[in-house]
């Protein structure tokens, strides 16, 4: 049996084995490599230097199609912003013409002969002068604005009364309104009056103290609207609620009828 002291021996020659062991494996290192005032050093394994290499978990995701996308909105935009502008100019033009034609001069009403039916002209002097070839005092008649409650046709101005007086009295009342009482020597205008009118209404035509109907004015009667001119009577109506082309009748002058007034 081994002495203890043999033991001992055996054990630090061991152990001194293992400590050169260690040394042998475990690189020194060197006091120059240390610096006491900086706290970083070289590192023996580079597998500890976790800055050095990016990590290969992260990932950072670029979308591509971002710049086509702003692209097409701001085009979007743009177009939509030409659909409202070109809006807005239709509008601006629309609104200028309504404008236009509130304050143009008003309309000269015209006549086609042919269908008998008013049409709508631009009235203006110039025109006037074309179509009315009518003097006055040596000077050309223009187109005339009629005052309140009174009718424009064909340059001339028409009033339907609404009160009723004698023929005599209806005359004397257009005569103060600055006319006299309503001439009809085309079929352009008995069927505008016929057309305006509702009631029976005194026009310019009489035969008191002749046998022939005779306009005011001393016209000669060269169309006539009877519908019977042998009743009694020595002062004509017009029946706007009769056909146009029969709506004549005489009547005695002392009647209280409405009556149609005529200036020109």
């Amino acid at each position: 049996m081994e002495s203890k002291t043999e033991v001992e021996v055996e054990l630090e020659e061991i152990a001194t084995a293992e400590d050169d062991k260690e040394k042998e494996e475990k690189p020194e290192t060197k006091e120059e490599d240390i610096d006491e005032g900086n706290v970083y050093y070289t590192l023996t394994d580079p597998s500890e230097n976790v800055y050095g290499v990016a990590s290969s978990t992260r990932s950072y995701t670029v979308n591509k199609d971002a710049p086509l996308d702003i692209y097409r909105k701001l085009r979007q935009y743009r177009i939509i912003s030409l659909v409202l502008f070109v809006i807005c100019v239709l509008l601006l033009i629309l609104v200028l013409a309504l404008l236009i034609k509130m304050f143009r001069t008003q309309p000269c009403q015209l006549v086609d002969e042919t269908r008998g039916s008013s049409a709508e002209q631009e009235c203006s002097w110039k025109k006037c002068q074309e179509v009315y070839q009518q003097s006055f005092g040596g000077t050309q008649r223009l187109c005339i604005e009629c005052a309140k409650g009174w009718l424009r046709f064909e340059n001339t101005c028409y009033f339907l009364s609404q009160n009723r007086l004698t023929w005599q009295q209806s005359r004397e009342e257009c005569q103060r309104k600055g006319g006299d009482l309503a001439v009809i020597t085309n079929e352009r205008v008995q069927m505008y009056l016929n057309k305006k009118g509702n009631l029976n209404y005194w026009i310019g035509l009489n035969h008191a103290g002749t046998n022939e109907w005779t306009w005011i004015n001393n016209t000669v009667l060269t169309v006539r609207y009877w519908k019977d001119d042998s009743s009694p009577g020595d002062c004509a109506i017009l029946a706007a609620n009769e056909p146009a082309e029969r709506s004549w009748h005489p009547s005695q002058c002392a009647l209280h009828l409405q009556y149609i007034c005529q200036k020109m």
